[in-house]
């Protein structure tokens, strides 16, 4: 009974990530439950709606500097993201979660540019 309920509880940790439909050589769509939205630097939780996120490839407006560290740009509902993808278990836990920490190019790339990376607050703390 045990196994069945950790099976479980591994399984719902990975449905934000849900499913990958790659076609063809189009880029993988996917459909998250909710993402952080990076507002003024500092993310925030917001849910998703039901259309997908899509991986830009070869468009003109990805920076390949960002790519480069870890950025990853998408198109969701005809908006430009560049999202940071973790997926590692938190300290002292086992279970591995998705988070995905998105905003729109300009925020992100100031970010980069000077020097700062999203700090995601989990505890509740400064």
């Amino acid at each position: 009974m045990r196994a069945v309920v950790k099976c479980f509880a591994c399984l719902t940790t990975i449905t934000p990530l849900a499913l990958a439909t790659p076609q063809g050589d189009s880029a993988p769509s996917y459909y998250l439950r909710g993402f952080y939205k990076l507002l003024d630097q500092e993310p925030t939780w917001q849910l998703s709606d039901a259309a997908p996120w899509q991986v830009a490839k070869n468009e003109t407006w990805v920076n390949p500097r960002l790519v480069k560290w870890g950025y990853v740009p998408v198109v969701h509902a005809a908006e430009r993201y560049y999202c940071l993808i973790d997926h590692s278990a938190r300290t002292g836990s086992h279970i591995v979660e998705w988070i995905f920490i998105c905003g729109d190019p300009g925020t992100t790339e100031w970010l980069f540019n000077n020097n700062r990376r999203p700090v995601l607050r989990l505890y509740g703390g400064p």
